[in-house]
């Protein structure tokens, strides 16, 4: 409980942020409650002046810190007046709190921080099938029945199981699951709410969806499945499979409107009661009392009994003193090995514990709590035919005093139950556990029996989720679909207005489950002018709107991402939005966070800035390539998921108040542009997936040498060490270790991990080894790497560069990419197409002319011959691990676009697949020492590009304009383009250096670029 603020040594005012000259992320605190406080009172949350200083209460006795945030606001500075406070007594005086629509605040109880309450008046009442479907989609969601989710280690670690969200199918079965209409239409759920999840590059839906959610952040997952539940009553007495652990109940807090209350499993309470040396009278007495506690706990709202589970709803014992039966029972149950876990207590033993509870309960009946009794179906663990709520109404009739609410619309014993619910005044039906296990039509069938007979002030929905959370989001989002059809249904037959069907919607989701378990709850929902922020039947993530959301959607949700990556790191000043145009340039806004917040609340499509549309026609002098124009403009879109820290020296002190993400280029109709090379890598792995491929692994070498900064901009390439070779220890007997030490550190720092670094071949050359990701992660932190390295280098006088060939009779550097995918029995079919296309390929994975200095025979470049090796490191493609389809691609270095590269061999490889070609021109030593006849008798008779004008040549047709099969692929216009970037490089940028005998002043150049 919140103590009296009469004392001021029981409260502490607002924490103010960092102490930098603006504090953005600003703190309000909350706490539930129900006395008043000062001048300020809410239902279900406390904020206060004393002296005009806004103030919270806490209970300071069991509270060792602050609750976590919920209130965000930015701040002109770093002191806190009461103007920043949110008054209800001056609604329009509060400060801008990430956009939310005039009468929403951030709420919740301690511990919340990611949901948004609305406390205007309040819209109960349709007069329109459009508001009635209005009402369904924004009235908070009491969840009356369900279970903790699984702690994330756990969740992870768990492969079979996440199927289960879909079934109550046991071992075998479950194998079937895949042919039911719940599944398919659960993948259908998916798609609309998560539409970025089938662009990973996996085919096989299921192990799509479990690959993309497995790569999100916890918080951001469990908040867009938990969106829209103003509560949640968990039963946390479902234990878990050996090796999990589930989340304690305060920790859902942060993600609901309202705190999470408990039902107390009366088997698990008795069970875990019972050990050898207790006797039955004293088990009892410790029963009782314990069932004493929780009918005074305040945050214990019910009691459950899993009984059918055990022998089945049919008591057979009601009439009869059962405690002998119950006592020898539980001696036969002291008498077995518990070293594995409590026993399993059933039979007459299981009542006995019913009765117990039916007697302390009326002994107290003015604080009776619910009784919630599973009914109907469920694993295989249950007898159906027992499982029939009709088997009830002797103990409803005995105890009818005790509420009891029977449980997951008792299905297939539907029509069972409602007339239960009719008949009894003590008994409630709730309807869960059919979401998402049936089909649609199933569902909308049982909600058609539930109001039968069913009165529904005496009905409340439950998704009984469990571990898993997207067992909540399937819930949500299929109750509101099913309600708005039967609704519609309904009203269609003319006997029920509209009027009176917005009373049935909001007893069924909000108002019975709210008067039963007297949580005291106010509903809040927004007339249709005020749609709430995070609509949950339409959420999306990364930043995308769902279809005919309002367009601000799209903003609200990138300042969602934003702020979940904020709170990790609360020290970010600064959002640098990049992208990597054509020549391989990282183009860099470094944007002030407080603006970044303003445009996102302001932008209706969810970008920040807009950018000229000759920025993907721009070269490194500024001239811009043929097609490209100044008038015109795109928008940057951030992909939120590619957020990482940025190292910055302020002041000769290392700080990470720089953040950066990748950013996708938009039209301003939110139109993907086709040369966009983000969108084109997002294309290709969706062609990809419709080919059967799927679960793409990427992993990338960086070769690269250090030079002294000093040095190069005096004209000279002076290596950091030039007593060096490959994998020695002397190269790291200089200052390299101690700079390849901090890269480390800094990116580690970021969330990357490096798998290992060496020396490589030439003088002051050095290679990372990045551990394989999805495709577009790949990239994005392929290319965050490079910026730490090249910054860390730099901050000791040192210049890290990608250039493909600094030094004539020595190894270049190259970016080796390594690719993996499934099903492995494609890989063949899958590199002979690009093998067959590996001479157009090269257009996009050698980026430069100096790209070909490198690929010469005899430097473990790849060599000269389109062909293939295992483990043959002078072939194009070697093939490094075939049972897991694991291959290397080597003509690829850091002049090429990487999404761009990236996106050209999966391209070639997804047409092998779909044409069924056939892997030839095996390698089995370096061909450039074999004769003509015995490659052509291996099939290799095709060799590699010279130069990038052959390379270009080949994504054309023979007549030079008409792009190939291969190049449309890509995209329409994607050749053109290349072509014209590739094409003034040469003549704008390279051309000066032709004449030059000596390369020096060309490597000079490219070592400063890149």
């Amino acid at each position: 409980m919140m103590q009296s603020s009469d004392n001021p040594k029981n409260v502490a005012p607002i924490a103010r942020g960092s102490n930098s000259s603006y504090s953005y992320l600003d703190r309000i605190y909350s706490q539930t409650g129900t006395r008043s406080m000062g001048k300020w009172q809410y239902s279900d949350e406390y904020k206060y002046k004393i002296n005009d200083e806004v103030h919270f209460g806490r209970n300071v006795a069991t509270e060792d810190c602050p609750p976590i945030a919920n209130c965000y606001h930015i701040m002109e500075n770093s002191q806190r007046t009461t103007e920043n406070a949110i008054s209800p007594m001056h609604p329009q005086k509060k400060s801008s709190t990430f956009g939310l629509p005039e009468g929403f605040e951030s709420s919740g109880s301690a511990g919340s921080n990611r949901r948004n309450t609305y406390r205007g008046a309040t819209f109960t009442v349709a007069s329109t099938l459009a508001e009635l479907r209005h009402i369904i989609d924004n009235c908070p969601l009491i969840d009356n029945h369900a279970h903790p989710l699984l702690q994330k280690q756990d969740r992870d670690g768990a492969d079979g199981p996440l199927l289960q969200v879909l079934s109550e199918a046991n071992c075998d079965a479950m194998k079937d699951v895949r042919t039911t209409l719940a599944y398919h239409r659960a993948l259908r759920t998916f798609k609309t709410g998560f539409p970025n999840y089938h662009s990973q590059g996996i085919n096989d839906a299921w192990q799509s969806w479990r690959s993309y959610r497995d790569q999100l952040c916890e918080a951001d997952l469990t908040e867009v499945c938990l969106d829209g539940l103003q509560t949640i009553l968990l039963d946390d007495g479902l234990r878990c499979q050996p090796g999990q652990n589930s989340r304690d109940i305060d920790w859902h807090n942060q993600f609901l409107m309202s705190p999470a209350k408990r039902v107390v499993r009366l088997e698990t309470l008795a069970e875990d009661l019972i050990h050898a040396d207790l006797k039955f009278g004293e088990w009892e007495a410790k029963l009782k009392r314990s069932i004493q506690e929780a009918i005074l706990d305040r945050d214990v709202v019910a009691f459950k009994t899993v009984i059918c589970y055990r022998d089945g709803l049919q008591m057979q014992h009601l009439d009869m003193d059962m405690r002998p039966l119950a006592q020898r029972q539980y001696g036969e149950l002291r008498e077995d090995d518990m070293s594995m876990g409590p026993p399993r207590i059933r039979g007459c033993l299981n009542e006995w514990v019913l009765d117990i509870f039916a007697q302390v309960t009326e002994q107290r009946i003015h604080l009776a709590k619910p009784l919630q009794f599973h009914t109907g179906f469920g694993d295989s663990d249950l007898k159906l035919a027992k499982a029939d709520p009709s088997f009830l109404q002797p103990f409803i009739e005995k105890h009818f005093r005790i509420p009891i609410v029977l449980l997951h619309a008792s299905y297939p014993f539907t029509r069972q139950a409602g007339y239960l619910a009719m008949a009894y005044s003590n008994v409630y039906l709730d309807f869960g556990l059919i979401w998402p296990k049936l089909s649609q039509e199933g569902q909308e069938s049982v909600v058609k029996q539930l109001l039968e007979l069913t009165p529904s002030n005496k009905a409340m929905w439950s998704s009984d989720g469990a571990f898993y959370a997207e067992t909540y989001y399937l819930a949500i989002q299929q109750t509101r679909e099913v309600l708005k059809t039967v609704m519609a249904e309904i009203y269609s037959k003319g006997n029920v207005n509209l009027r009176d069907l917005s009373g049935i919607v909001t007893d069924l989701l909000f108002n019975t489950a709210n008067k039963v378990y007297k949580l005291d709850l106010h509903l809040p929902i927004p007339p249709p002018s005020h749609p709430r922020p995070y609509r949950s039947s339409n959420h999306r993530m990364a930043g995308l709107p769902p279809p005919g959301a309002a367009e601000s959607h799209r903003g609200l949700m990138g300042l969602k991402a934003l702020r979940a990556h904020l709170e990790d790191h609360p020290d970010i000043e600064y959002i640098r939005l990049n992208w990597l145009d054509y020549s391989a340039i990282l183009r860099t806004r470094i944007l002030k966070l407080k603006h970044v917040i303003k445009q996102l609340e302001q932008n209706h499509d969810g970008s920040v800035i807009g950018v000229a549309k000759a920025s993907l026609y721009l070269l490194s002098n500024c001239h811009i390539a043929a097609g490209g124009s100044p008038v015109g403009e795109w928008r940057l879109v951030p992909d939120f998921a590619s957020f990482r820290v940025h190292p910055h020296k302020h002041a000769g002190e290392e700080t990470y108040k720089h953040a950066s993400m990748m950013c996708s280029i938009e039209d301003e109709d939110q139109s993907r542009i086709p040369i966009c090379p983000r969108s084109i890598l997002a294309n290709t792995l969706d062609s990809a997936n419709e080919a059967g491929l799927n679960d793409f692994k990427i992993g990338f070498e960086i070769e690269f040498c250090m030079f002294k900064q000093a040095d190069l901009d005096g004209g000279e390439l002076v290596p950091i060490t030039s007593n060096h070779t490959w994998s020695t220890s002397r190269a790291f007997h200089t200052k390299a270790l101690e700079i390849l030490e901090e890269i480390d550190t800094r990116l580690s720092h970021a969330g990357i991990e490096i798998e290992q670094f060496h020396s490589e071949a030439a003088r002051g050359q050095f290679e990372l080894i990045l551990a394989p990701l999805p495709p577009m992660l790949a990239v994005d932190t392929l290319i965050h790497t490079r910026e730490v390295m090249q910054y860390v280098c730099a901050q000791h006088g040192y210049r890290a560069s990608i250039s493909p060939k600094p030094f004539d009779g020595e190894c270049g550097s190259a970016s080796h990419m390594h690719i993996s995918f499934q099903p492995v029995d494609k890989q063949w079919s899958f590199f002979a197409g690009v093998l067959d296309e590996i001479r157009a390929v090269n257009a996009l994975t050698l980026g430069s002319d100096m790209s070909y200095d490198r690929v010469l025979e005899g430097y473990w470049a790849g060599g000269l011959w389109a062909c293939w090796g295992r483990q043959n490191r002078e072939a194009p493609l070697r093939l490094v691990e075939e049972a897991k389809a694991h291959w290397e691609v080597k003509c690829v270095d850091g002049l090429a676009n990487m999404y761009l590269a990236v996106a050209g061999v999966i391209t070639a490889g997804t047409i092998g697949v779909v044409e069924g070609r056939k892997i030839y021109g095996e390698a089995e030593d370096v061909e450039s020492t074999a004769t003509e006849g015995e490659r052509l008798r291996r099939g290799i008779k095709t060799r590699m590009t010279s130069s990038m004008a052959e390379a270009l040549a080949e994504l054309f047709e023979k007549d030079g304009t008409t792009p190939t099969a291969f190049a449309e692929r890509l995209g329409p216009g994607v050749a053109k383009h290349v072509k014209a970037i590739k094409e003034a490089e040469k003549e704008f940028l390279l051309s000066r250096y032709d004449q030059d005998a000596d390369p020096t002043a060309k490597r000079v150049w490219a070592a400063q670029w890149y």
